[in-house]
Formats: structure tokens, C-alpha cells, sequence
């Protein structure tokens, strides 16, 4: 379902209906003073939830133990009391005009990034210590917020000192030292516009309200991702200088449980073979989106990453990063080409994005840490290289009955045909199909759709024949795809079966 014109900047939100559950009540709130009320799981084995028998039969590996000093991670969730926020200073640029020369659009882009970054850091890291700063839970200057449920999944759950959730593992290539496994650990950030969003979805009951039709974010929703990395300035000379947290994390080159027969793990397995214990993290990369209804798609999304020694006397440690770019649209290649090989000259013939290569070379130098996306579209080093953020992004979706969203990637689907794929090379006809879709430039709230053998139909329960979006956000889906899996596994439990297994699909780069 293609919204209409006036929809596109609009993006309306355009209703839902509730959800049955099984209803599960927190143990504690917070002073109504703190957006912190305690409503939903702080981390993966909050003691708060024990009583709800959300982690029964769970190795505990994620509480804070006896004589921990450090900060506790708390959600910041009262989304329905968001005021929104009349300070935007980013309209201040427009790196959207078409009629910008290339110097000029790079000019607003490296602006309009660091304006939303000044703005996101307002309040939140004044604490006068890195590892107590991002506590949303009472920053003075506009209230900021986490999505709920990023805690089912014991592999990805947020861990109990900073929220961070696992990503990806990445794998980058060192001069010298050859290839580093690494694992990524993030935590995101939703401004009061965001926020107000939410409260549609994630109301402040037990039960989320699911979403019927495509929801949609406000306009001046900003967003902020911090994303840190198991790799040291001893792999990376550029993590030198820059934040570091202790955070409670499973094996630095991403530990995945495995059965000697190869059946799935279940929870307690998983907990089992890859347990966690308190080590250092760095910070890589900040991810920023705004809800900007100047962009073509209705969403700008920016990458900044670690560069410390460029940037070492810096005196804001939150600001020994470098812009990498801004995006607003995916340059989707003619049909009758590939985007591996469109534009035919990625440094000058992105049209939808600004990407600054003289930080790109420096990170290049000694890695591939300026690695973009499909060539030369924007992406981080924490991100694939055969895609790039929209791409992702835009694949946003609630889940279905069988708990499935569409898979960010091609080659990241469980259905597809084997050597085909998104930014191949030597493309066939079907790899020119899914380079289609996958670097289509959708609108904000639009339906993620496709050829069938590309975008497989959803199977609601009410039967939209289309994927409902989440708008873009990736961090929404995974929350109602692991709030449902919550559901369905109360359900098995009634049924006698124990053993709880993630039957569902995360959404995760």
C-alpha cells in the first residue's frame, strides 16, 4: 500500500487496535519526577520482573553482584507525559536543496550534523564522568527516552550497567594484524517528539497496542544510537581517546550457542554457553535520524565515528568523533543496473546523500574503519558494507503471527536462493530485482514491499496483505517482536511446554 502524496511529509499516524495479553505487572515504580517509572524491564533479568517468571530457568548473568559500585541502567519510559520540544536547530541548514553545488550541500550536511548532535547532548553528558553520563532518567534541559523490551532475548538483551543491546558482529581488516572479530553493543535515545510517538504503541500498560496500518513518527523526531565495540586502540589506533564503558557483555568475538545436534538453543542453553562478565566497550560510531519532512523521504540519517587521534584535544570526550555523512534517499540504480556499479562514480555521483571523504581516507589509512555502505553509500564500520542505513532501516516493520519481520538484508533471509543477494557485483536478473527493492527509496511510514520471492507476504491476524510499518525504526520492531515472543511463550507455558526457544526473527544489522 503506497500512502498517498499527502501522506508522504505528513506521515499521519493512522490507528490501532489493541492486542489480548498476558497481563505482567512491575514490581517497583519510580518518583512521577524521573521519566524512569519502571513500568517495563529495565535490563534482560531485571530483578524487578523475577516474579512474572519472564527469566525462570535462566542462568543469571545479568544482575549487578554483591559490592558493584558502578551505575545501574534504568529505562526512561513514561513516553505519554513527553512535551515536545520547540528547539530544533538543525532547520537551520537544509542540505536538501537540489540546487546546492556539491561544496554547498556537504557545507549545510556537516552542519546539520552537528547541530542534532549538540542538541542530543544537551543534558546528557554534563555528569562530569563518561560512565555516568546518558542517565535520561532526570536530564534538566528536555526529556529523552529508551524503547522498552530490548530484553527477552537473552543473546541480545540489554545488559544491566548501560542498557547496551548486542548487534552484529563485525569483522574488520587491520593493516599488519590481518582480520579482528569484534561484537557491537548499543543503546538508543528518543527525544520528547519521538517519545509522544511511542506512548501510542507503548502506552504505559502492560500491553503495547499494536499497530494495525503504518504507524508513523512525528515531525522533529530525533533520534540518537551510541554503538560501542569489543575492539581496542590496540586494533584500532583511532579508539584512542575516546569514551570507554564497562558494560556486561557475552564473548568479544560473539559467542553463538550451538547444540551438538544442531537443534536451537533454548534460553537456558543460551545463557549457559554464553555467559557475561563486566569488560571495557569503546566507542565506534553515533548514529543520528531525524523526522525531517524537508528530505525526500521524510528522515535523514547521519554516521559519526570514532576518530581520537585526529581529534585528542578535544575537550568534550562525547566529541572525538567525525561526521561521516548524512543520507536522505538511496541513489536507486536503473533497472537495467546494479547498485554495486551505480553511481558509476560514488565520490561525486551520490545525489541523496553527503559523504566526507577526507574523513573517510584518514580512518582508511591503517583499516577499513571508514568503510561506507553499497558503493559508496552511507554506512558505518559498524554497519555491512553491502548495504546502507536506509536500506536497513526502511525494512522497519511490525512483527506477524510467526513473529517475522522482512529480513533487512536479502542475504540476511532465511527464504533466499542461495548466491543471490543485494550489491552483488556481477549481478543476475534476480539480484538486479532485489537491488530494486532493497535501494528503492521509500517513504517515511510506507510499506516495506516487493516481488514475493524478494518480500514475502506477512501473516497477520487480521490479514493486511502488506508489512506494517514501523517507520524506519528497527528498535520499535524488535520491541514488539520480542514483547510478542514474551506472549507466545506465556502461551506454551499454559501448554506444559517449558523449554523456551526464540521461534521468532529479530530485526537486528
Amino acid at each position: 500500500m503506497k500512502l498517498p502524496i499527502a501522506s508522504l511529509f505528513l506521515c499521519a499516524f493512522l490507528g490501532f487496535t489493541a492486542q489480548a495479553a498476558q497481563p505482567q505487572v512491575s514490581q517497583h515504580k519510580s518518583p512521577a519526577s524521573t521519566t524512569c517509572t519502571g513500568t517495563y524491564p529495565s535490563y534482560f533479568q531485571d530483578p524487578a520482573f523475577s516474579k512474572t517468571g519472564m527469566w525462570d530457568n535462566q542462568v543469571i548473568i545479568n544482575q549487578a553482584y554483591p559490592g558493584w559500585q558502578g551505575p545501574i541502567f534504568r529505562l526512561s519510559d513514561a513516553y505519554s507525559s513527553a512535551k515536545a520540544d520547540t528547539q530544533m536547530p538543525w532547520l537551520k541548514f537544509n542540505p536538501f536543496d537540489k540546487n546546492l553545488s556539491e561544496k554547498d550541500k556537504n557545507t549545510q550536511a556537516w552542519n546539520y550534523l552537528w547541530a542534532v548532535m549538540a542538541y542530543i547532548q544537551e543534558g546528557n553528558i554534563d555528569s562530569g564522568d563518561v560512565n555516568t553520563d546518558w542517565d535520561l532518567c532526570n536530564n534538566k534541559v528536555r526529556s529523552w527516552y529508551h524503547i522498552p523490551y530490548q530484553t527477552y532475548d537473552p543473546m541480545s538483551g540489554r545488559e544491566f550497567i548501560h542498557g547496551l543491546t548486542r548487534e552484529a558482529p563485525v569483522t574488520m581488516t587491520i593493516k599488519g594484524q590481518g582480520e579482528i572479530k569484534t561484537t557491537m553493543w548499543a543503546v538508543g535515545f528518543y527525544n520528547p517528539q519521538a517519545a509522544n510517538s511511542i506512548s501510542k504503541v507503548w502506552t504505559g500498560a502492560d500491553s503495547p497496542v499494536m499497530p494495525q496500518s503504518n504507524f508513523a513518527f512525528n515531525e522533529g523526531s530525533v533520534i540518537g544510537k551510541l554503538l560501542f565495540t569489543t575492539a581496542t586502540p590496540n586494533n584500532y589506533p583511532f579508539l584512542e581517546n575516546v569514551p570507554v564503558w564497562r558494560a556486561n557483555i557475552s564473548a568479544s568475538e560473539y559467542c553463538e550457542c550451538k547444540n551438538a545436534d544442531g537443534s536451537a538453543c533454548s534460553f537456558q542453553q543460551e545463557t549457559e554457553q554464553c555467559p557475561r562478565s563486566v569488560a571495557d566497550v569503546y566507542l565506534l560510531q553515533f548514529d543520528i535520524a531525524v523526522r525531517d519532512s524537508r528530505s525526500p523521504v521524510g528522515w535523514a540519517y547521519g554516521t559519526f565515528v570514532a576518530d581520537g587521534q585526529f581529534k585528542a584535544k578535544e575537550i568534550n570526550p562525547w566529541n572525538r568523533i567525525s561526521p561521516l555523512g548524512l543520507m536522505w534517499g538511496n541513489d536507486t540504480p536503473p533497472v537495467t543496473v546494479g547498485a554495486a556499479a551505480f553511481p558509476q562514480n560514488p565520490v561525486s555521483g551520490l545525489k541523496d546523500s553527503a559523504v566526507f571523504q577526507e574523513v573517510v581516507t584518514r580512518l582508511n589509512e591503517k583499516t577499513n574503519a571508514g568503510h561506507l555502505g553499497c558503493n559508496g553509500r552511507l554506512n558505518g564500520p559498524a554497519d555491512n558494507a553491502l548495504s546502507s542505513c536506509l536500506s536497513c532501516h526502511q525494512t522497519a516493520s511490525v512483527p506477524d503471527s510467526t513473529n517475522n519481520t522482512p529480513a533487512i538484508m536479502y542475504q540476511f533471509a532465511s527464504y533466499q536462493e542461495p548466491g543471490s543477494g543485494q550489491c552483488l557485483t556481477t549481478p543476475s536478473k534476480l539480484d538486479l530485482a532485489i537491488d530494486q527493492v532493497y535501494f528503492k527509496s521509500f517513504q517515511c511510514a510506507e510499506s516495506f514491499t516487493g516481488p514475493q520471492n524478494i518480500v514475502p507476504l506477512p501473516k497477520y491476524p487480521q490479514g493486511q496483505q502488506q508489512w506494517i510499518s514501523t517507520d524506519f525504526s528497527l528498535q520499535l520492531s524488535i520491541s514488539l517482536t520480542q514483547w510478542q515472543e514474551w506472549q507466545q511463550d506465556q502461551q506454551n507455558l499454559q501448554k506444559n511446554i517449558n523449554v523456551r526457544v526464540f521461534d521468532g526473527t529479530l530485526p537486528s544489522r
